[in-house]
């Protein structure tokens, strides 16, 4: 495109200039030598004067005024077509208004949509082609956090710390070689049976009984087929994974893959239900183990296309399916459908397969034990309302579909209207208050299993993904720029729900370290730095001591998580940063409010970590969100929000997710807090567990 007369005017000015420097004006105006220094020339410095640029009347065409008049009736045009609520007629005399109405929206929340609507490519590893994040993915929430926090908190950028050199091992020393099946039966039933109370229970594929009838043939010297030792390696690998992580000991979770990958080819010959059962262990190996290397989006696909080829989409009533194949295709199909929903969600893509064309029919809830093949299975099989180990499985899998609808319609790229199914939904804050009274319902009729069961961590599990699609309807998006203080307030309180649940989960040792935990923590962790900063956010209701324990908490489960993921590390720079700030932040306020040290100790805060408590009897009624939360002077911050075209390596945090990882821990004791008054050893003691 040929640039603009003005623009080529400007050109010749300024080659004209780097020949022959131009005098400010105020220079000229008193005739004396201007050395021409840029911004601020040495006499305006001395006199303490702005240094406005002066102007030679040989660099100005008799055409001038003309192009500039023709360039601002250009300029008006666009104005008037993309913003057409700015009244051009206004006076020069309103221009400084205009400007300031300007700036404010700039720093201010409007353009948060430029952030949360932009597309992500983004590198995820050195050398491979950018990858699609989008919006729900939590990448741009992310960078809707820091970009603002960089301005306002003043977090100064830091260049990454050089590597040592010695950090990592070439791939080609590893020489992963396949293992042979455990030399006792019982040593792999130990791992299969960690498999199953973990994986099992969340994405039941496989059928448990036929399983280890299979483990004892091959134990038998029975011949089995190349699926069948694909089945039996793939679940000795994920069983390794985890138990692995429990003993705290390395088991060779990696050989018992590479065992599995030698019959990889028999699998892919033709489209068959156990094929599907093998790529779904290939996504929870992969889900488990970050070494892995195989890409998770593309072996979804590949599944969600057998799924589609097979017909287990649709509820298919032919004698040639016993009733119990036609349940194993049932549950094959919503694993594959939940794993859709999870993917597109944390990845920000477009979901495989909409609703429309599925029948959509549940599994039964049934034990496995009580699912045999070649026999019917009674209309009741178990007690109305006893729990099962599909119950809460089942309940995740109805959570999936209001996955499915929250990301069609707040995450969609057609503006028009949000394009889910019918009737057309035209009240998306009508549509956000069913939604979130929808998951309330959910949640009220989550299944409980008794106390020291196998399956008891599904409770806590389960009460996070209700949290986490609470988070996900309310926090900025595409469709609602700018939450109100109300709904800030329910994303902080689910925010430092979900990492007490996962902290409790921890300290109990029933945290399963996973992908999908590990990116639900982070943004737990990025909810509640926005939820502090943001201009009507709960930042001057809230006490320190809520957000310390809950960093605190998300700290220690990181910490443990850095010892399989690696590249953790990445994010403790910036969320050591994002914490100092917050902590001068509260610091400033509590000093403007003429308190001397924070005013709850620790074992009275409401929102303690360690215990069972949540905020209000009503969920939705928004006064139950203010418990730990007191009376304090406004801050005179900036507004929250600023644009700008640099990522804030929001895209090394989001790799984090992606790859290979590194040792993480927020080094909190080392942190150099630099707090008035003696808050900063009352802050040791809090994050250091004293009272």
């Amino acid at each position: 495109m040929d640039p603009s007369p003005l623009a080529r005017r400007r050109d010749r000015r300024a080659a004209t200039r780097s020949r022959t420097t131009t005098a400010c004006a105020r220079c000229q105006k008193r005739k004396i030598r201007c050395d021409g220094v840029v911004p601020v020339c040495g006499g305006c410095q001395r006199a303490r004067v702005d240094c406005v640029e002066g102007w030679n009347v040989r660099d100005i065409s008799r055409s001038h005024m003309e192009e500039l008049e023709a360039r601002i009736e250009w300029l008006e045009s666009i104005i008037q077509e993309h913003l057409p609520h700015i009244d051009l007629r206004k006076s020069d005399s309103d221009y400084s208004t205009v400007v300031a109405q300007t700036a404010h929206t700039r720093d201010g929340w409007n353009p948060a949509r430029d952030v949360t609507d932009q597309l992500g490519l983004v590198s995820v590893n050195a050398g491979a082609d950018l990858r699609y994040l989008g919006p729900s993915s939590g990448l741009f929430f992310t960078r809707f956090v820091l970009t603002g926090l960089e301005r306002r908190a003043e977090i100064a950028r830091e260049s990454p710390p050089a590597s040592k050199g010695n950090q990592f091992v070439p791939a080609e020393l590893l020489d992963l070689q396949p293992k042979d099946l455990p030399s006792d039966l019982k040593q792999a039933q130990w791992l299969t049976q960690a498999y199953f109370q973990s994986v099992h229970l969340q994405f039941p594929f496989l059928h448990r009984p036929t399983h280890l009838e299979l483990l004892q043939k091959v134990y038998s010297g029975v011949d089995v087929t190349p699926v069948d030792q694909f089945q039996i390696f793939m679940v000795l690998a994920i069983g390794a994974t985890i138990r692995s992580r429990q003993a705290k000991v390395l088991l060779s979770a990696e050989g018992y893959c590479a065992s599995a990958i030698v019959h990889l080819d028999a699998i892919f010959q033709k489209s068959s239900l156990r094929g599907v059962q093998c790529m779904l262990l290939l996504q929870m190996y992969t889900i488990n183990n970050p070494t892995s290397g195989i890409s998770l989006w593309a072996l979804h696909y590949n599944s969600l296309a057998a799924v589609m080829e097979l017909g287990l989409h649709r509820n298919v009533r032919d004698s040639v399916f016993t009733d119990s194949d036609q349940e194993m295709r049932t549950r094959a199909f919503w694993c594959v459908y939940t794993m859709d929903r999870y993917l597109s969600t944390l990845l920000g893509r477009s979901i495989g397969i909409v609703d429309e064309q599925c029948d959509l029919r549940l599994p039964r809830e049934i034990n496995d034990e009580d699912l045999k093949p070649n026999q019917e299975i009674p209309a009741q099989a178990q007690p109305s309302g006893a729990i099962t180990f599909m119950s809460s499985a089942i309940h995740l899998f109805k959570l999936a579909r209001f996955n499915a609808e929250i990301k069609c319609v707040l995450y969609c790229v057609d503006r028009n209207y949000p394009p889910y199914t019918q009737p057309v939904i035209t009240d998306v804050e009508r549509w956000q208050e069913d939604m979130l009274n929808r998951l309330r319902q959910w949640k009220s009729s989550i299944p409980c299993h008794p106390p020291g069961s196998s399956a008891c961590y599904l409770n806590d599990l389960l009460e996070i993904k209700y949290h986490e699609l609470v988070m996900l309807i309310v926090r900025p998006s595409p469709l609602f720029n700018h939450p109100s203080r109300s709904l800030i307030r329910v994303c902080f309180h689910c925010a430092l729900e979900c990492i007490r649940l996962y902290y409790k989960l921890y300290i109990n040792s029933m945290l399963h370290y996973n992908w999908m935990n590990v990116q639900s923590l982070f943004l737990c962790v990025m909810t509640i730095f926005y939820c502090v900063w943001a201009p009507d956010g709960v930042g001057e209701e809230t006490d320190l001591d809520t957000v310390l324990h809950a960093l605190k908490s998300a700290s220690d489960i990181l910490s443990a998580t850095g010892e399989y993921w690696l590249e953790a590390k990445r994010s403790r720079d910036v969320l050591d940063s994002i914490t100092r700030a917050t902590v001068r932040r509260f610091a400033r306020s509590l000093v403007r409010a003429g308190q001397s040290a924070i005013s709850h100790p620790m074992g009275e805060t409401h929102h303690s970590l360690a215990g069972d408590e949540s905020i209000g009897s009503n969920r939705w009624d928004t006064e139950g969100y203010s418990a730990g939360i007191g009376e304090a002077e406004q801050d005179l911050f900036d507004p929250y929000y600023v644009p700008t075209q640099q990522p804030t390596a929001t895209s090394e945090l989001l790799s984090f997710f992606a790859g290979p990882q590194s040792e993480t821990t927020l080094d909190w004791l080392n942190l150099p807090w630099d707090l008035p008054g003696g808050m900063g050893e009352r802050i040791q003691d809090l994050v250091s567990g004293g009272n």
